[in-house]
């Protein structure tokens, strides 16, 4: 059915096979517009799934865009988030809202978030990112129709890489068990996911007998056809006792040149930006809609240079200012270089390689947390690097087997799916049986920036501290995430290293102390050229107390926005800070904190992690011990018990108030609080 006036079912709009077809090449235009104005976005799932978001959302479903909450309508729901962009820009075309706003997608506080937000957009039936989810809850929607006697029809767009979650499986199961003829579930079988094929990842096939032997009615199509897309959701409604799967055969990109096929464009903008052999001006001569002139394109990416240009200023407004600019490398002087800390868990996972007891599993974004440097350089070392594909609680089970028969097994994937996906694969297997499993806890906390808030890992540190056997270490930058992952190796047990993906501060070196489980004291010493040759540092052990007037405690990237914080407080009010960067999370370096209390009595924690979840411990720690001098004056900066959200790394550092600024601002508030 078309789209319809709810109140008086007359028809809005209907379209032809053929305007549907127009549609789709005008849908994959904005799309390619869309995410060359974003700077990244999935272009390949974007485009393979074109044709079957216009089928749905501009002929098959029954909806009202002007009443989008109307209990009749059929729901749709998209597990594969990451392709949101073919999403909105399907709402769009069906009226939900302006077309030329989707090309606001990813940016800060635009609603066009880089994963489904279902609160700040209408239309939307779930906010998804975390794959394996969307067929489960269409499960409960569906089931739903069933007991309240609705005729409305339940449809969920899957990723045939996403098919390696053994929820989908359980899902699958539970609605042929149910009956659920009311249910129609789409793969978009393209073939391709990150880290390559499906079947060199983790092979499907036979894909449609597997789904027959769970009792599903099965229907193969090719995807790009308007007429068979149209054709099998017509069948699917006609099928009785079942529920019905359609195979879509697809190509990953399709319709552009440079991108259809390739492996590496599952999650890239063009590369050439706007004009190129690899460009948005080749991606628009490939689709080949007249009406995309320089004109409009230039009209639609300035729409997204505007709106970014006053994110800007909002953004740079929310930053607490002090006498002069302190932000990094804004002068001549306390210069820095940024280096991704996944840098150094690659060095030191190519080798940790050489030890033939050594092994590494892959949860297909392999090369993105560098875990394929254990064999990049190395391919003799490719029969030790198992591919599990997207599946992180069978990634744990199975490392835990091989820990068991004596391998030291690494297993990685974003921070948010590796400690929360497999919770308890990590609880009951790997910590209560102590299995020496170590654990890339990588693209932690908001530096994953525009993938949002499915995909931001702010809960990890509370996920893995209370856990029996585990030992966590949150290294400040790539140097000292090399050393962490080498010292996570050496000891024996459950360990995790925590580390980001956005390039960020280098703030010590080779020579710098470090020894697990101890903690470094860091010392503002005086403006140099080099950020990092202002400070010094010792291990805890060593240093004696220079009666500072307050003491900073953080952990990860927060140490260095720490000891920015140090160099403005000197500056600005002549305050000395004690800072410590608590590199080793568990065991905790109690001493040196219980010290910090007691011989300052102000002690600030700093996480990019949830407040608490980190201040907590640390606060925690001095309650227990009831060393400190009363009073003692605490806080804590951190996210303050919110989901994150689509933007540029450094956007979110600042609006979420984890800045040096916000430090600062934060100590000298407490400060003037303090007795005497």
């Amino acid at each position: 059915m078309p789209i319809i006036n709810s109140g008086t079912k007359k028809i809005r709009k209907d379209y032809t096979i053929k305007e549907l077809i127009k549609k789709a090449r005008e849908m994959r235009a904005y799309n390619m517009i869309a995410i060359t104005a974003a700077g990244s976005g999935h272009t390949g799932g974007t485009l393979s799934i074109m044709d079957i978001a216009a089928a749905l959302y501009l002929k098959k479903i029954r909806h009202d865009p002007e009443n989008p909450d109307w209990e009749e309508r059929d729901r749709v729901f998209w597990s594969v988030g990451h392709k949101a962009p073919a999403l909105y820009i399907a709402l769009a075309e069906a009226g939900y809202f302006p077309l030329d706003d989707t090309v606001k997608l990813r940016k800060l506080w635009s609603s066009f978030e880089g994963h489904p937000n279902r609160l700040k957009l209408p239309g939307l039936e779930l906010s998804a990112g975390s794959l394996g989810q969307g067929l489960g809850v269409a499960i409960g929607c569906a089931l739903n129709a069933k007991l309240e006697k609705k005729d409305y029809r339940v449809y969920t767009i899957l990723g045939d890489g996403e098919l390696d979650e053994g929820s989908l499986w359980e899902a699958i199961m539970c609605t042929s068990h149910y009956k659920l003829d009311n249910l129609t579930a789409i793969v978009d079988r393209n073939e391709l996911q990150i880290d390559g094929p499906t079947k060199e990842v983790m092979s499907l096939e036979s894909l449609l007998a597997k789904w027959q032997a769970f009792g599903w009615h099965t229907i193969e199509i090719n995807g790009h056809d308007m007429s068979q897309i149209l054709s099998s959701l017509d069948k699917a409604e006609r099928i009785k006792e079942k529920p019905t799967v359609i195979i879509a055969h697809t190509i990953k990109g399709k319709g552009v040149s440079f991108a259809e096929g390739a492996v590496g464009y599952h999650g890239v903008a063009p590369k050439d930006g706007r004009s190129g052999k690899e460009s948005l001006d080749q991606a628009l001569e490939d689709i080949g809609d007249p009406q995309f002139t320089k004109e409009k394109v230039d009209h639609l990416l300035k729409i997204a240079s505007s709106y970014q240009k006053e994110v800007d200023k909002k953004v740079e407004a929310s930053l607490p200012k002090f006498s002069r600019n302190y932000w990094w490398n804004s002068s001549s002087i306390m210069q820095v270089k940024m280096e991704p800390t996944r840098n150094g868990f690659g060095k030191a996972i190519e080798e940790l390689g050489k030890d033939e007891n050594v092994v590494a599993l892959g949860a297909d974004i392999t090369s993105s947390i560098r875990m394929d440097k254990f064999y990049a350089s190395h391919p003799e070392r490719k029969n030790r690097f198992f591919e599990i594909g997207i599946a992180e609680a069978n990634m744990t089970l199975v490392a835990s087997g091989l820990a068991k028969e004596g391998k030291i097994p690494f297993i990685g994937s974003y921070g948010v799916f590796i400690t929360g996906r497999n919770w308890d694969q990590l609880r009951t297997t790997v910590c209560y049986n102590n299995y020496n499993v170590k654990i890339a806890d990588a693209h932690a906390g908001i530096s994953v920036g525009a993938d949002g808030a499915t995909h931001q890992a702010l809960e990890d540190i509370t996920n893995l501290y209370y856990l029996p056997n585990m030992h966590i270490t949150v290294p400040s930058d790539s140097i000292e995430t090399e050393k962490a992952t080498h010292a996570i190796t050496s000891i024996t047990g459950p360990a995790v290293v925590r580390y980001a993906r956005e390039a960020t501060p280098i703030i010590t070196t080779k020579d710098t102390p470090y020894q697990f489980g101890l903690t470094n004291i860091i010392r503002y010493r005086g403006k140099k050229e080099n950020f990092i040759e202002a400070f010094e540092a010792k291990l805890s052990t060593d240093y004696i107390s220079e009666e500072e007037n307050l003491t900073l405690i953080a952990c990860g990237p927060m140490v260095a926005e720490a000891m920015r914080a140090a160099y403005i407080l000197k500056e600005e009010y002549n305050l000395e800070t004690r800072i410590l960067n608590i590199h080793t999370l568990k065991p905790i370096d109690k001493k040196a904190i219980i010290k910090a209390a007691k011989e300052t009595n102000i002690i600030i924690t700093c996480e990019e992690h949830q407040v608490g979840g980190f201040g907590n411990i640390i606060a925690g720690v001095i309650a227990r011990n009831k060393k400190y001098s009363t009073p003692l004056l605490l806080d804590m900066i951190g996210v303050e018990d919110r989901f994150g959200e689509s933007g540029a790394p450094w956007e979110l550092t600042k609006v979420f108030g984890l800045t040096a600024e916000h430090i600062a601002k934060m100590v000298k508030e407490l400060y003037d609080k303090k007795p005497g």
